[in-house]
């Protein structure tokens, strides 16, 4: 076993290098301590990557350095812990107060939003600054944990997030509970046998089930968040993956990462493919700001008449969610837009 690791609780710590609240910092498992403030890693892989690992930490300090624990331990798998479906039904609600969901309301129909809500479950923490809730349902319908993050009015996300695991043992005295993360809308694969597509963020996944949903969305939660434990419920599916943009100044960008991460899929006898779509696409500021497919669709969406619908559709659906017997009369005599 190795004497050091990353908190397995994966606590968020101010990073030395970004200060963004994003750093895990190493811990020693023999007593259980922290190691040096700035030992750790920041988990913006790309945006800042700082990692100072235990080895590196100890050779600057000429301190001697062993890897290895040697003593002997029993180890006890955990099993998962599950929230209950009752806690996330009382989440779906205050969508008014709710940032992210208040933010897609001037993009596209209440029909539309509805649908999204109701497709990833996605509920209000009105606990934690009104913040939205994105749960991480698997195939079983169990409920693996809720991601709580902040939005800005403009859609835009704060450096705030957390787990509703984490609040309920600070304040409501949960004594423990065993996170084991799945796919963002895994609950979703029995539902469908359209071909799956992955992003990075949830966000993304909801959006992007509005405006194009030829496939299925789910989402990692993070960059490193694509990983076999994660994609072995599909692995029978055709799935495509979208990695975000990345500044190409670093040594890889997040279309690197997860085409070396495709290959190991293939070889494992997955169906699986990646989108260079915004590599060849995007500008070069677009990739400075590590825009996500969504991102790219929205700025573009005039010139992607194939995907997003054009103004005279959105204005019908509009007026089809206002007067149900304008949606009766267009189906009975199959009437369509000029």
């Amino acid at each position: 076993m190795y004497k050091y690791s990353l908190h397995k609780k994966s606590i968020k710590h101010r990073c030395p290098n970004c200060e963004k609240n994003r750093f895990v910092r190493y811990v020693n498992n023999e007593t259980g301590e922290y190691l040096a403030e700035k030992v750790g890693r920041c988990d913006r892989e790309i945006n800042c990557g700082y990692h100072y690992k235990p080895k590196q930490y100890f050779q600057d300090n000429n301190i001697e350095y062993t890897s290895n624990w040697n003593r002997q331990k029993v180890i006890i798998k955990q099993p998962i812990s599950f929230h209950q479906n009752k806690l996330m039904k009382e989440t779906l609600k205050d969508y008014e107060n709710n940032n992210f969901i208040n933010s897609l309301k001037n993009k596209f129909s209440d029909n539309e939003i509805n649908r999204v809500i109701d497709n990833y479950k996605i509920g209000t923490a009105d606990f934690w600054y009104n913040s939205t809730i994105f749960w991480q349902i698997d195939f079983q319908n169990k409920i693996r944990g809720g991601k709580i993050i902040s939005y800005k009015k403009n859609g835009k996300r704060t450096k705030y997030i957390n787990w509703v695991h984490s609040y309920l043992i600070k304040y409501k005295n949960l004594k423990q509970f065993n996170l084991k993360q799945c796919l963002f809308g895994e609950h979703l694969i029995n539902k469908t046998n359209k071909m799956i597509a992955i992003v990075e963020s949830e966000k993304t996944a909801c959006i992007m089930s509005i405006l194009f949903d030829k496939y299925l969305w789910l989402a990692t939660g993070s960059l490193s968040g694509l990983n076999y434990e994660k994609l072995k419920v599909i692995k029978n599916r055709k799935i495509v993956l979208y990695p975000d943009l990345g500044n190409n100044s670093n040594k890889k960008t997040p279309y690197d990462l997860w085409k070396n991460k495709c290959s190991e899929f293939k070889k494992l006898g997955f169906d699986i493919s990646i989108s260079d779509l915004l590599e060849k696409k995007s500008t070069k500021k677009q990739q400075e700001k590590g825009l996500d497919i969504a991102d790219y669709f929205m700025q573009n969406k005039r010139n992607t008449t194939a995907i997003v619908r054009t103004k005279n559709e959105k204005t019908l659906s509009i007026l089809q969610n206002k007067n149900n017997k304008l949606k009766l009369l267009i189906k009975r005599f199959n009437l369509k837009m000029e």
